[in-house]
């Protein structure tokens, strides 16, 4: 209940995603973290300075369930002018549904992006998961579900949104070894009454471990918002590599 309570408390306070791949149970028992931080500083022909910082806290108790939290705060300038100024909170709770094979989940989530418009999007939503392990070609999750969405934007032209989503996602791990991996994630999230209106979402991850509990990640991402803010680019793609140390 401590640890529920601490996820909550940073849930309010704290604030895109740690880790790509997806969180099992009973593959870390007990609690455990995630520390992970970037940060790009030039001075001369060049005035920049990029911080990005983030952090995942989580319990599994081994048999039934997991419950984890991922923190995540980029910041960026460039010749003074800044840049970069977004936040994503999230917290999930796993529940074992049947066997190995089917969990239902359920989360919250809070986030902010300046440069997108998004002065706050909250959403709150659950589902089914669907997963599969084979050996040889790693592991495969299949997740279908909903989620309503609050948004209010920056810009005085767009009105604040209340949204029913559905939510599909696709997610594919191997593991190189115990420690290394890939993971590739696919979000579909169409609004349920207008499906013109929707959100993808692909991530692709790459984990290595460097030293014992030191990890380099490396990440890649391609959002599209189908209608986005007036003014808002449509298509966003970033990379960010980062040093992972784990707790």
């Amino acid at each position: 209940m401590k640890f529920i309570f601490l996820c909550l408390l940073f849930y309010v306070n704290a604030y895109a995603i740690i880790t790509i791949k997806p969180v099992n149970i009973g593959e870390n028992p007990g609690t455990s973290g995630i520390i992970k931080g970037s940060f790009e500083t030039k001075r001369g022909n060049s005035d920049v300075d990029n911080y990005s910082a983030g952090l995942r806290l989580a319990y599994d108790n081994n048999s039934s369930y997991v419950v984890w939290s991922d923190f995540v705060f980029s910041y960026g300038k460039s010749s003074g002018v800044t840049n970069t100024n977004k936040s994503f909170t999230h917290l999930r709770y796993i529940h074992k549904l049947y066997k190995k094979s089917i969990d239902w989940e359920t989360f919250l989530q809070a986030e902010h992006n300046e440069f997108t418009m998004v002065k706050h999007r909250y959403l709150g939503g659950g589902g089914l998961r669907l997963y599969e392990n084979k050996r040889h070609w790693g592991e495969l999750y299949l997740g279908l579900g909903a989620f309503y969405e609050d948004i209010s934007y920056t810009t005085q032209i767009d009105p604040k949104e209340h949204n029913l989503r559905l939510n599909s996602y696709l997610a594919y791990t191997n593991k190189f070894s115990n420690e290394s991996y890939l993971s590739y994630v696919f979000y579909y999230q169409p609004k349920v009454n207008n499906y013109k209106d929707y959100i993808i979402s692909n991530g692709l991850e790459l984990n290595i471990l460097i030293y014992k509990q030191l990890y380099l990640n490396i990440v890649f991402y391609y959002d599209y918002d189908a209608l986005p803010a007036i003014g808002v680019k449509r298509e966003d793609v970033s990379h960010k590599t980062s040093f992972i140390y784990k707790f």
